[in-house]
């Protein structure tokens, strides 16, 4: 009798410790995945917000180039909100450039379109404040920074697209972590009150 209840206890006490054993494993392993999905999803919202902003950008520098070939705006309005749209559109691009998100590409050809435009806004700088207006390169000069800047919005569209995939596929697999935690968790409760059954069972045997 004494040896099946040293049996019972033995084993009532490797099993608790199996739970003890696991459920702090468990119990890292969702920390980590939580801290894990954490991060990529603040990443991936950063990513998805920054593609809205240079979508908005692109539009609002493309407008101020019109705006100055019309004459609505001066030449210094102009040159002082150009270099504010300027300045904003080389912050977003290196805030992109350092989420490391998996879009390098679309971020790359973003960077060089906002390049380009920036070349043709400086031909149609010139061609707007020489001695003499020259409206024929002015106007190509335009022509060509309103295509790139409907390349750079189509860019910044499919960026958008790709992080709010991003964002679903994260929410996705967040959902399972979890659902095979609440499984362990289950796992983990079964062994324990299998171990309280084992030395309530060898308790009452001892009583015997």
């Amino acid at each position: 009798m004494k040896s099946v209840n040293r049996t019972l206890f033995t084993l009532a006490a490797v099993i608790a410790l199996i739970v003890a054993g696991s459920s702090y494993w468990a119990g890292k392993q969702i920390s980590r995945a939580d801290k894990s999905v954490a991060d990529a999803r603040t990443a991936t919202f950063t990513s998805y917000r920054i593609a809205q902003s240079l979508k908005a950008m692109a539009a609002g520098h493309e407008l101020t180039m019109n705006e100055f070939y019309s004459t609505v705006l001066n030449f210094p309005s102009y040159q002082k909100k150009s270099t504010a749209q300027k300045s904003a559109i080389e912050l977003e691009l290196a805030a992109l450039a350092g989420l490391h998100q998996g879009d390098e590409a679309t971020a790359a050809e973003l960077a060089r379109l906002f390049k380009e435009m920036d070349g043709f806004r400086l031909d149609l700088e010139g061609a707007m404040t020489g001695d003499e207006t020259d409206w024929d390169a002015a106007r190509e000069a335009l022509f060509k920074l309103n295509v790139l800047s409907v390349q750079a919005i189509q860019q910044a569209d499919f960026l958008a697209q790709s992080a709010s995939q991003r964002a679903s596929a994260l929410d996705s697999g967040w959902q399972v972590q979890q659902s095979s935690a609440m499984l362990w968790q289950h796992i983990t409760t079964a062994l324990a009150l299998l171990a309280g059954i084992l030395i309530i069972s060898g308790s009452l045997r001892t009583k015997a």
